[in-house]
């Protein structure tokens, strides 16, 4: 049916989904893994486990994102060796790649593949956080099907 064929492929639904702002996909609130500066690397790292989305936010004064930790960071600082003086700080990305919440989730999907990236943070004019992107958030979180 020409219905299925729309929610299955590509060209259909997942193009009409990238065609919505990244405000209507992006999480927020307590869906958000996210923690202040001052909190400790075991304090994210329950919040990374918690929820379960490969990275955690890191605000600063007011709310200002200042950097992501990632699972990335995780694996990288366990191979580099002890984590046992290690704080937040040391080990979270700083400056993490951010969009607009009024830019398109096409725009959400390009900077993800220009940067190789899965999550991206969500700010204001001011850089204060007030989301958080993943790619399932912009895939439907497996409402596609791609047939092969």
């Amino acid at each position: 049916k020409a219905e299925d064929f729309r929610r299955n492929h590509p060209g259909g639904s997942l193009g009409e989904r990238l065609k919505i702002s990244v405000s209507e996909v992006m999480l927020t609130g307590t869906e958000m893994p996210c923690v202040g500066e001052q909190a400790s690397l075991q304090e994210a790292l329950a919040t990374l486990h918690e929820k379960n989305l490969g990275a955690v936010m890191v605000t600063g004064t007011g709310g200002r994102l200042i950097g992501i930790l990632t699972d990335g960071d995780i694996r990288r600082i366990v191979i580099g060796g002890t984590m046992a003086d290690l704080q937040l700080a040391d080990v979270m990305t700083r400056g993490p790649v951010s969009i607009s919440c009024n830019l398109l989730a096409a725009d959400a999907l390009s900077l993800m593949q220009e940067h190789e990236i899965t999550i991206l943070a969500v700010v204001g004019k001011k850089k204060e956080l007030l989301g958080m992107l993943h790619l399932h958030d912009l895939l439907g979180k497996g409402e596609f099907r791609f047939l092969i």
